[in-house]
């Protein structure tokens, strides 16, 4: 008889494509619940599926978890299929999570244009999220072509946040830090740095996020 649990190794889509929408939910929240090595890779996984469904289910999971789940994240961020490369760049951006900053200034780039613009939507949201200072360091250090590139991306969508980060690319107090990625932007050092600059008025509100799983194109589920 063969066994009905999944052996290690196994893809998802293996063991899920004969049950229901409610066992895919109870499947993630299980590897969800768990967070150890064996199940993050699972969950990753399940951000490589066909499966519209269960890909939107690991996103929900990823955010769930924060920290927890997105250095996994990360270097997917340079490989696999565009629709797994989406939903990284678009959980790391709404957790804000700023050590992916330099891997998505390059992912803007990616020759898929629902890839590029979800690497763009991520930097932006990192950015209005105390991110703004990882993201003015790493494009100060970024080669000066992508650094012009991605300002200009940036400038086009959301002029007061490409505005500030200019202003922080200009203290060179700031970019000379090693550890940007520790330094947020209610940290005084930068609080400091824009005294009497109105953040909040030049920018406005964050764009709102896309909902997981949208700009799809993998076949699978669609029914939640």
């Amino acid at each position: 008889m063969a066994d009905d649990k999944l052996g290690q190794g196994q893809r998802p889509v293996d063991h899920l494509n004969s049950r229901g929408l409610s066992a895919k939910r109870d499947y993630v929240h299980g590897l969800e619940s768990r967070a150890d090595a064996e199940a993050l890779s699972l969950l990753v996984e399940c951000l490589c599926d066909d499966s519209w469904y269960l890909r939107d289910l690991a996103e929900e999971a990823f955010l769930r978890m924060a920290d927890r789940g997105a250095p996994v994240l990360v270097p997917l961020l340079g490989q696999g299929l565009w629709f797994t490369r989406t939903s990284s760049a678009r959980v790391l951006g709404r957790l804000a999570y700023r050590p992916a900053v330099p891997p998505l200034l390059r992912l803007a780039d990616d020759a898929n244009a629902t890839v590029a613009a979800a690497a763009c939507e991520a930097l932006m949201a990192i950015g209005h999220q105390n991110g703004s200072v990882a993201l003015a360091h790493a494009l100060h250090r970024a080669p000066p072509d992508l650094r012009v590139r991605r300002l200009a991306d940036i400038a086009q969508r959301d002029r007061g946040l490409h505005d500030r980060l200019e202003r922080l690319m200009r203290n060179d107090e700031l970019m000379s830090l090693e550890d940007s990625e520790a330094l947020s932007d209610d940290h005084e050092l930068v609080r400091s740095s824009e005294e009497g600059v109105e953040w909040e008025l030049l920018t406005g509100p964050p764009p709102d996020p896309e909902r997981p799983g949208s700009g799809g194109g993998g076949h699978g589920d669609r029914t939640p």
